[in-house]
């Protein structure tokens, strides 16, 4: 991903000219008429110093002068002395102006801010220089910092209120997306980062889709051919068999129909357990009803096949879950196993505190080498010179996985205790209904 630098500088340059345009019209038309008011409030101070230093000086005798000199020191906060009109540390301008007539009253050294007072004709009081402080002094003395943050605290509370804005627009419309985020925590920063993982799911489950519907459509394609290759075959025949032969060859087209209706049918029941979006109907089942009502309904199907049920194991073992989809997935694995078992079926249950494991086994000649890691895929199927009938399309443990994964369980193929085949799989006892999705 490219980083666009332009917008960052050019904000620079922008903030750069704001305030070097404000800076001088600040200091053109705010700073130098404050300085000029502070200078007019300086003279007014100096004014008001000299007319006090008059009034303490005008009667006193000269035994008082040090003890005033020491009083305008500290009233002034400055030095205060008596020094000698000769005195060559004297400016001449000084000098000059305190033999005019108008000096006898004090004179103010603007330029110095001090003050002269002439006590007689040999010595004056030098008061200076007078510090004159006030918050406008301040305001002068840190004019162009205090403008230059002022301006900049401005500008940053603008930036982050439109900041603030963008924030809050985004919030809005993620809060507003068909998502459940975490109540708890109201952070717009949590939340992208929960819709990230969201989004990373379903991307995730889109993948599993488009290779579910790839598998599938190749499944499709190599299942039909068989049923449709005998109807073929059937057509092409009923034209030339005689009479007698054609009932024969229409009731091979329609055994094949009803397989390829059977496909159809076990590929749409396939597709909606894959499909992540597909709710499930929870409630309370007891696991060994559901046992005997699955070899109900299989056994008539394979009469020399023996079901047996551990009854011991049976102890009131109640599940929250799918009663169709557990019955169904029952039903997959008994199937299968009377198809491969020699005489036996058992089928056993245990539980613990967290889970309930259920085993399906048979004495038949167990699974082939090398179909182990691939039986649950869709459309594996067993060396067929090993099974007792044809039936099934290749997707009866395909199903019985997905059920188990609906279930948040795990199936797995363990060596048992007969001599076939032997399926367990395990479910945790908790309330799915909290995880249902």
């Amino acid at each position: 991903m490219q980083i666009n630098t332009r917008k960052p500088i050019f904000v620079v340059i922008l903030l750069l000219l704001i305030n070097f345009v404000v800076a001088s019209l600040m200091s053109n038309h705010v700073y130098y008429n404050l300085e000029l008011y502070i200078y007019e409030q300086y003279n007014d101070y100096l004014l008001e110093v000299k007319q006090e230093t008059h009034k303490l000086f005008e009667h006193s005798a000269s035994s008082q002068w040090q003890k005033n000199t020491t009083i305008l020191a500290n009233k002034f906060d400055g030095q205060c002395h008596i020094i000698s009109r000769a005195d060559s540390k004297l400016d001449d301008y000084v000098k000059s102006y305190l033999l005019q007539p108008q000096a006898k009253f004090g004179f103010v050294d603007m330029d110095n801010a001090t003050i002269y007072y002439p006590l007689n004709d040999e010595f004056t009081v030098e008061l200076g220089p007078v510090v004159f402080s006030t918050w406008l002094t301040f305001l002068s003395d840190w004019f162009s910092w205090l403008t230059a943050i002022l301006l900049n605290a401005i500008l940053a509370f603008f930036y982050l209120s439109h900041i603030e804005s963008k924030r809050k627009k985004l919030s809005d419309a993620i809060i507003n997306l068909p998502f459940n985020f975490d109540e708890q925590k109201s952070d717009v920063y949590h939340h992208i980062q929960q819709l990230a993982l969201h989004i990373g799911e379903l991307q995730q489950d889109n993948e599993s889709r488009l290779l579910l519907q790839r598998d599938l459509l190749h499944g499709v394609a190599h299942e039909f051919r068989s049923p449709m290759a005998r109807i073929q075959f059937a057509l092409d025949m009923l034209e030339e068999s005689p009479e007698n032969e054609q009932g024969q060859l229409r009731k091979s087209m329609h055994t094949s129909l009803d397989d390829l209706d059977k496909l159809v049918k076990e590929l749409l029941y396939y597709a909606r357990l894959k499909d992540s979006e597909s709710a499930l109907s929870y409630r309370k089942v007891s696991l060994a009803e559901l046992c005997k009502s699955a070899i109900e309904q299989v056994s008539p199907f394979y009469h020399e096949i023996n079901f047996e049920l551990n009854e011991l194991s049976f102890d009131a073992v109640d599940i929250t879950a799918d009663e169709n989809l557990i019955k169904r997935m029952i039903v997959n694995l008994l199937r299968n196993a009377g198809r491969f078992a020699t005489s036996t079926c058992r089928i056993s249950l245990y539980f613990t505190e967290h889970e309930v494991t259920l085993v399906i086994e048979d004495d038949g000649v167990g699974i082939p080498p090398g179909k182990i890691s691939r039986i649950f895929e869709p459309f594996t199927r067993l060396d067929p010179s090993r099974s007792r009938d044809s039936g099934g399309c290749g997707l009866g443990l395909a199903i019985v996985d997905s059920i188990v994964k609906k279930h948040h369980g795990v199936i797995e193929v363990v060596n048992g205790k007969l001599a076939g085949a032997c399926f367990r799989v395990s479910l945790p006892l908790i309330d799915r209904s909290e995880i249902a999705r």
